[in-house]
Parts: C-alpha cells; sequence; structure tokens
C-alpha cells in the first residue's frame, strides 16, 4: 500500500502540473463518469494530502477524494498519450500533461462537509510543518494495544504504512510488541520526528529511504548504482535473513493485518 510519502509525492506532482489551468476529466473505466462530468472543463486549482489520502481541489464543493489502497496507483505523461485503458478510473489532462488513476480503493467528489468528515478522522501527519504530535502521544500512552500495531493505526498517526512502521521500530531500536502506555515522552519524540524526516525525505521523490549506506553491502551497492529505483530496508521483507547490524536472523509475524518484520537481537 503507497504510503504517506507517495501521496505527498502525489499531491507535488499533480500541483506542478495541473495547478490553475483548465482540465479535461474523463472516467474510461465508466465507475467515477458522472463525478468526471461534473468537474471536466473546471480549473484546478491546488492539491493537498494528508496521510494515505490525496484531495484534487477544484473548488470548494468540488473535491475529488482519493485514497490508493493497496493497488491504487498513478501514472503520469508528459504530453497526449495513447487512448487510456478501461481499467482507468480517472484521467486529467491539460495541454502538457495527463495523468492516469487506477485500482483505487476510494475515488469520490464532495464538497467541504467531506473533506472534514475524512480529516476528522485521521491522526497528524507528520509531513505537515504545522502536526501536533500530542494528539498522537496522548492516544498511544493511554493504550494496551502494541506499538506495532499503533503506528498502523491512521487515527494515531497519519501516513505510516506498514514499511514505514518496521523500519522506524528498528531504527528506534524498540520492540514492537511492548504496549503503548509504556512508551514514554523521550521515545515517542524519537519515534515522531524519525517519521518526520524519512517521510518527508520520502515525498521528494516518492521513494523509501532508511538504511544508512555503512549498512549496504557491496552487491546493494552496486544494485543501487545501476537501478535508480532500488530501495533496501533494515528488517521489512527481510524475513528469515541476517539483520544488517547484528547479524541475528529477521523474524516475522502478522500485527494489524499486515505481516511485521523485527530484528530480535536489535529490538529486544
Amino acid at each position: 500500500m503507497p504510503e504517506g510519502h507517495s501521496i505527498r509525492h502525489f499531491a507535488n506532482v499533480h500541483q506542478e502540473a495541473f495547478a490553475g489551468s483548465a482540465v479535461q476529466v474523463t472516467s474510461p473505466q465508466k465507475r467515477f463518469a458522472n463525478e468526471a462530468e461534473t468537474i471536466n472543463g473546471m480549473t484546478f486549482e491546488r492539491t493537498s494530502a494528508h496521510g494515505k489520502h490525496l484531495f484534487l481541489h477544484f473548488d470548494e464543493d468540488n473535491i475529488v477524494h482519493i485514497h490508493l489502497g493497496l493497488y491504487g496507483w498513478f501514472k503520469i505523461f508528459r504530453g497526449q498519450p495513447t487512448e487510456p485503458k478501461d481499467s482507468v478510473r480517472l484521467r486529467i489532462s491539460n495541454e502538457k500533461f495527463t495523468s492516469d488513476l487506477t485500482a483505487p480503493t476510494k475515488c469520490e467528489l464532495f464538497g467541504q462537509e467531506g473533506l472534514a468528515r475524512v480529516l476528522k478522522k485521521l491522526g497528524p501527519d507528520p509531513i505537515h510543518e504545522d502536526a501536533d504530535p500530542m494528539l498522537a502521544l496522548a492516544k498511544i500512552q493511554k493504550s494496551n494495544k502494541s506499538i506495532a500495531e499503533l503506528l498502523m493505526d491512521q487515527s494515531v498517526i497519519a501516513g505510516i504504512g506498514n514499511v514505514y512502521r518496521a523500519e522506524i521500530l528498528f531504527r528506534q531500536s524498540l520492540n514492537p510488541f511492548v504496549a503503548g502506555k509504556t512508551i514514554g515522552d523521550r521515545m515517542f519524540f524519537r519515534l515522531w520526528l524519525d517519521s518526520v524526516a524519512l517521510l518527508t525525505d520520502g515525498a521528494q521523490d516518492g521513494m523509501i529511504r532508511t538504511v544508512h549506506p555503512r549498512y549496504l553491502s557491496r552487491d546493494d551497492i552496486e544494485m543501487s548504482k545501476k537501478y535508480a529505483s532500488a530501495q533496501f530496508s533494515y528488517v521489512y521483507k527481510r524475513n528469515g535473513k541476517p539483520c544488517r547490524v547484528c547479524r541475528s536472523t529477521i523474524k516475522s509475524r502478522e500485527v494489524a493485518g499486515r505481516m511485521l518484520y523485527w530484528c530480535p537481537t536489535c529490538q529486544t
């Protein structure tokens, strides 16, 4: 599932490509046809994002809300591409760019009330400069749930998904199974500041970077030189492999509906 950094990156890209221009909007898949017809020809005002939720603003009464879910994605082209595939839920284009949205969990059109309804359910987004981490701290320190569960709860912190959950917990040497109520202020702010740094960095180009170069193998370094999109993790999807830091075997277990990965030595 795309995490908060991806959504902010898509918001930035759409802002640069379409803001201030009149756009053509269609739904080749037909599942957003009536809504597309409503906003077709309107001026694309701006974008905003909160956690895993993207908003395309046309005016106060017409805001496209998109949640990519597990399989949703955007393909953005320079110029006018060929005829869209039938799987494209939403196509937005102007004279210079075209954006195709496929397989989102949510693609809907609403106004300010709908926007407020979505935002009310979400916790603070670490990428936002005005985010209030105290709101997340209060929820975590009242909870008997594990910190691994809580970091996946978008009403606690918006934008952290399965990759960042595993990597942030590892980077902070925190046992993922400790209860939220045992997390002290100091540890919480270490987690929060790490999430701010990692998600903000990832939003620049949509890439997740969590591993310090000194922990990359020679093969990893060669791969990163060959493939610009190569990404590496400390623990995520490394079940059964040696920890990059201590060489213990990485473990995995399903937590909050997704597979969690951790090092039993570094995260005692």
